[in-house]
């Protein structure tokens, strides 16, 4: 099978991993909750976003280490975690809970990276409420982030989007001088994750996925996620923040106005093969 774009049947790949996700989260009662564009798809559409091709969910930093304590211990056939402590390619500082039934290519960087369909699983830590402290864990998280971009250019950096001038003259300057090769990734991934874990999730003011694509934006009030509640999401029950619409609407603005059809775009994936569906 070679379908490029094939967004329908990698939705429905999806949708039979999400199951699997929440039954192994159901089972050893960790806390996980729907973001980022899966949860526009809850509140807008009851489903997917119709041009979108994946899933994000974050979990409480404890939560998601547990999550994958469990899956080295007690895996799943057909099913795995790939991150940076399963897969020496991997180069960021959160995981995929992934079909390995499946194999697919993804057409969004610079160059091809082959992927399993998968969910994308962040971990959710806490910030200081100081303002001074707030600002500089910020900062110093950002700058590990921009780091591991810079030495896997290629492969982590979104070749299509749209960048205001400065980061497109940063991002040329980074392709012809190879910076990447004088840093040391694992070393600065690492102490990226402790500065992340350095303050919990459940007991601080502020909280969020600082690990996303909207960086520090993603930061919000922690009892926006407060405890978790049910959305419908392809006609299965999910979990969701406590107040999606405060959360959404601090991260997107008006988050139910639909964008502009040259927004309207996925990941532009191939399948190679994949499991049968009933």
């Amino acid at each position: 099978m070679s379908q490029k774009n094939d967004n329908e049947k990698v939705q429905l790949l999806t949708l039979e991993l999400l199951k699997v996700y929440i039954q192994i989260c159901e089972k050893y009662h960790l806390r996980y909750y729907f973001t980022g564009g899966a949860l526009i798809g809850v509140l807008r559409h009851h489903g997917f976003i119709p041009w979108d091709d994946d899933i994000d969910v974050g979990m409480p930093r404890k939560d998601y280490e547990k999550f994958l304590r469990i899956m080295q211990k007690h895996p799943i056939k057909g099913y795995g975690i790939c991150n940076r402590y399963t897969n020496s390619d991997w180069h960021f500082a959160m995981s995929q809970f992934v079909d390995l039934k499946s194999e697919i290519i993804i057409h969004l960087a610079e160059k091809p990276r082959k992927a399993n369909i998968w969910i994308d699983v962040f971990p959710l830590d806490g910030l200081p409420a100081n303002k001074v402290h707030h600002w500089l864990r910020v900062k110093n998280i950002l700058l590990h982030r921009y780091l591991v971009q810079i030495a896997f250019i290629d492969t982590q950096v979104d070749a299509k989007r749209n960048r205001p001038l400065p980061e497109k003259m940063i991002l040329s300057l980074c392709k012809a001088i190879p910076f990447g090769k004088l840093i040391n990734t694992d070393k600065v991934m690492s102490h990226m994750e402790k500065i992340l874990s350095s303050s919990d999730f459940y007991e601080s003011q502020y909280a969020g996925n600082m690990l996303g694509r909207y960086r520090e934006r993603e930061v919000v009030p922690q009892k926006y996620f407060g405890t978790p509640v049910i959305g419908s999401f392809e006609g299965i029950d999910v979990k969701i923040p406590e107040m999606s619409h405060e959360l959404q609407t601090a991260l997107y603005g008006d988050y139910m106005k639909l964008p502009p059809v040259e927004s309207r775009v996925a990941h532009n994936v191939t399948i190679v093969k994949c499991r049968e569906l009933d």
